[in-house]
């Protein structure tokens, strides 16, 4: 063998021939060669000395940018080799001389200022054997070997010439280290940037083979794998797929066995010896549970006991239900049964047996679902109770009508449930839900409108808080009180017509309930700020003939001002109804609203300052003929 390349590393300095080109004087080993400057430059080149057929190295500035290095002796080199931007390599020919080295770049020449010089022509010529066993000695020839003080392997692997057997001028010998693998062969000196001489021939590091092994299909946990082969005393692990270790015994160097681990997967299992080269033993494929039956498959609820029959069923370490996340320990097992319990989550699918090695195995089950075959009544009013009939409706945990919100159920055999009062009436559709979250579609229940009193249309708008909210309703013989937020707020009920007083302190969504004497009507609307206040809310007074009236007292306008406005709901309207408004002293408290006829639900009153002024300082009376005050707002 001949010297392949050498790898070192000593400064120089550099000599500017061509322009544009920054450089740095290298002179010393105490140079700093971090210190690049922009654009292409050159700050150290070496080693110097350096051995012929070794390697030459120079580190700078956008070094990736050179096109050819002139060493004196030789045609210029274009077989460079770039190690990055900061750095390149090429090969010394055997026939350069010393002299200064050019780089030859697309802005110019670079020449180093020191000449490059060359060492003594260390070589490494050969070694044997070219296969060998780790613990075996390795003799290398060459000559000047005597400089060199480590032998380096493949993957870093060294030894240091204070180990080495023989060591002179002409030939190293040593022991290859168990860490050894397959590779070229390095000689280096102890230079603080060594020169490194690799061999041209790659070193072949036996390793541990496999002749014959037993058969590794359908394998199970702890059973015994056998395997001849040669130089199996190597081995210093066995390893799975999955990286579990397996414990091994070696006899006479040629067999080696070991015991599948319990968690061992599918995959190459691979002895390693102390180099770490792993080498294939063979494919291995875990055995799992066949002809898996399940009893009962059908008709399941929590707490069943699930009976798993099959082979290999010693493999299952655990079962995962449809719907249950965490994985169920076995009750029982053997190598063909298992039990394990229901939960009570777990839902009709396919039921995973877990093993050992990460497989897994499938089966189906169905749970026991409620089946309703009618309803008592078979017409239900909403907000009335329904009894179900059939068979395990003490499965069903909540029960949904229509579009609404699933209503929670007492388990039983004939569950009775109250129809949410805001079903909407007609044929519904019903499905009940299982404790497991699976559902079940039901026969259609006929549901009427509530027997209570409900709202069947809102006034157009926004509803405005201190305002008076009308709506229309049905049932209203059953009303007893209104609540808002669960607080009670006065109303009037009229020809069908609900008016009920919001308070000015409420706003945002609310919850409206109408209390009837055989139920409640919940509602849910948005109260929208508004300076409409209630200053009078009934009893509603009967106008007749001039006779009726509402007297409201100053206090009740202390913040009114010109523009505010004063609004009387009215009910009743006769033929030639009039409404009027007057002072305290029931004089016309502005001609325009004396005895002006009336039309509609309500009339207004907008404030000036003459008005103003009477109805701070006196109040205000309402009056007329032929009508109905059921209230007055005030908007300011």
């Amino acid at each position: 063998m001949k010297t392949n390349r050498i790898l070192t590393l000593c400064l120089a300095g550099l000599l500017l021939t061509g322009s544009g080109i920054s450089f740095t004087s290298c002179q010393g080993d105490d140079v700093d060669t971090n210190q690049f400057t922009g654009g292409i430059s050159l700050n150290v080149f070496g080693p110097c000395p350096v051995a012929r057929g070794g390697e030459l190295r120079f580190i700078g500035s956008s070094m990736n940018q050179v096109t050819a290095v002139s060493i004196p002796g030789c045609a210029d080199i274009t077989d460079i080799q770039v190690i990055s931007d900061r750095e390149i390599r090429v090969t010394v020919p055997q026939e350069a001389e010393e002299g200064y080295v050019i780089l030859r770049t697309p802005n110019g020449d670079i020449q180093t200022e020191t000449k490059i010089t060359y060492s003594e022509p260390i070589s490494l010529d050969s070694f044997s054997p070219t296969s060998v066993l780790p613990g075996e000695t390795l003799t290398i020839t060459g000559d000047y070997l005597n400089l060199m003080q480590k032998v380096i392997f493949a993957d870093e692997v060294e030894v240091d010439c204070t180990d080495f057997i023989e060591h002179t001028r002409q030939r190293i010998t040593l022991t290859v280290p168990e860490e050894a693998q397959s590779g070229l062969i390095i000689l280096s000196d102890t230079a603080d940037i060594p020169n490194q001489i690799y061999s041209e021939e790659e070193l072949t590091v036996t390793l541990p083979s496999v002749n014959n092994v037993s058969q590794l299909n359908n394998a199970k946990p702890g059973n015994t794998v056998e395997i001849q082969g040669q130089h199996l005393n190597l081995v210093k692990q066995v390893r799975t797929a999955n990286g579990s270790e397996a414990e091994f015994a070696i006899t006479n160097n040629e067999t080696l066995r070991f015991e599948i681990p319990a968690d061992a997967a599918d995959g190459n299992i691979v002895m390693i010896p102390a180099s770490g080269v792993e080498v294939t033993i063979a494919h291995l494929t875990m055995a799992v549970p066949t002809e898996v039956k399940a009893t009962p498959a059908t008709g399941l609820r929590a707490g069943s006991i699930l009976t798993l029959t099959g082979k290999n069923m010693e493999l299952i370490t655990n079962v995962t239900f449809p719907n249950v996340a965490e994985p169920i320990a076995l009750t029982s097992q053997t190598e063909e049964q298992v039990t394990v319990v229901m939960p009570e989550t777990a839902q009709s699918g396919n039921l995973m047996l877990n093993t050992g090695s990460g497989k897994q195995v499938s089966v189906a089950i169905e749970t026991l679902k409620p089946v309703v075959s009618g309803y008592n009544p078979a017409t239900v009013s909403a907000g009335e109770n329904v009894t179900l009939s059939g068979s395990d409706l003490e499965l069903i945990a909540s029960i949904t009508f229509g579009d609404g919100e699933a209503v929670a159920v007492t388990p039983s055999a004939t569950p009775n449930i109250e129809v949410p009062i805001t079903t909407a009436e007609g044929e519904v559709s019903v499905t009940v839900t299982m404790a497991n979250g699976e559902t079940i579609a039901c026969p259609a229940l006929n549901v009427t409108k509530p027997q209570c009193c409900y709202i069947t249309s809102w006034q157009e708008g926004d509803i405005k808080s201190g305002a008076l909210l009308e709506v229309s309703i049905e049932n209203g013989d059953k009303l007893t009180t209104i609540q808002l937020n669960g607080n009670t707020v006065q109303y009037i009920v009229r020809d069908g017509s609900l008016l009920i007083s919001l308070p000015s302190d409420v706003s945002g969504n609310a919850t409206l309930t109408l209390v009837s004497s055989n139920g409640e009507m919940p509602y849910t609307i948005n109260i929208v700020d508004g300076s409409a206040v209630v200053i009078y809310a009934g009893p509603a007074v009967n106008a007749g003939n001039w006779e009726g009236y509402v007297q409201l007292g100053s206090e009740l306008f202390a913040n009114a001002h010109v523009g505010s406005i004063i609004t009387v709901y009215i009910s009743n309207i006769g033929a030639d109804a009039q409404g009027a408004f007057q002072n305290s002293s029931w004089s016309s408290i502005d001609p325009a609203y004396d005895g002006f006829s009336l039309s509609g639900d309500s009339f207004t009153m907008t404030v000036n300052e003459n008005i103003l002024s009477q109805i701070q300082s006196g109040g205000l009376i309402v009056k007329g003929k032929n009508y109905t005050i059921e209230s007055v707002t005030i908007l300011n």
